[in-house]
């Protein structure tokens, strides 16, 4: 390893340090943190029935990042919730293993409101395995997003949605099919996390 990578490798490593360090402070209200937690900025994560798996990362920045709601909220491991995010349950919003939340992503159980006289609606929503939600997407009550899914930035979602398909529009409707290689976990591939990763296993450095 030359003396960029290992400074690049170095670099990677404090900063998520840094940051693992302030997520332990971001997240105490937390019922249960899994190993490895990062915050980056200052998130407002308020919701009374919260519990996030290993190697949670959520970022707030030009945009406030919420997770709020006395709902039951679950989100699994090596989920990424990015900036501006929105996520409210009053009744269960369940995340499911390898899941991406882009800029600005707004996910909630409930329309808080009825419409022409009837009584408002709160419904379950669930997102499989693996699936990335692109940015300004909407995900409203009553959902079941299947696996490794990509929903296209600002779409609207209202309807379930079956595995391994691109969605997209307002009401979103299936685009096409996705064809994945054997063993390919998730819709999303951070090449330059894994990156920095490699550097930084390459120094024999431990990061768990």
């Amino acid at each position: 390893m030359d003396l960029r990578q290992r400074r690049t490798a170095l670099h990677w490593q404090t900063a998520e340090l840094r940051q693992r360090t302030w997520a332990k402070w971001s997240l105490r209200k937390v019922s249960k943190v899994g190993a490895r937690a990062v915050v980056l900025g200052s998130p407002t994560v308020d919701a009374t029935d919260l519990e996030v798996g290993e190697s949670f990362k959520i970022w707030s920045g030009h945009r406030k990042t919420l997770i709020s709601g006395w709902g039951r909220i679950r989100l699994g491991d090596r989920v990424f919730v990015n900036c501006g995010t929105v996520i409210i349950a009053v009744r269960e919003i369940v995340v499911g293993d390898d899941v991406a939340f882009a800029n600005e992503v707004y996910v909630v159980d409930s329309n808080s409101h009825g419409v022409e006289g009837r009584a408002h609606v709160d419904a379950p929503v669930h997102i499989g395995d693996g699936t990335w939600l692109g940015s300004r997407a909407m995900i409203l009550p009553g959902v079941t997003i299947g696996k490794r899914v990509v929903v296209a930035a600002g779409a609207v979602v209202t309807h379930d949605v079956p595995d391994d398909t691109l969605v997209a529009g307002n009401p979103a409707r299936v685009m096409r099919t996705l064809d994945y290689p054997p063993g390919c976990r998730r819709a999303w591939h951070d090449e330059w996390g894994c990156h920095c990763a490699k550097l930084i296993a390459d120094r024999g450095v431990e990061t768990a």
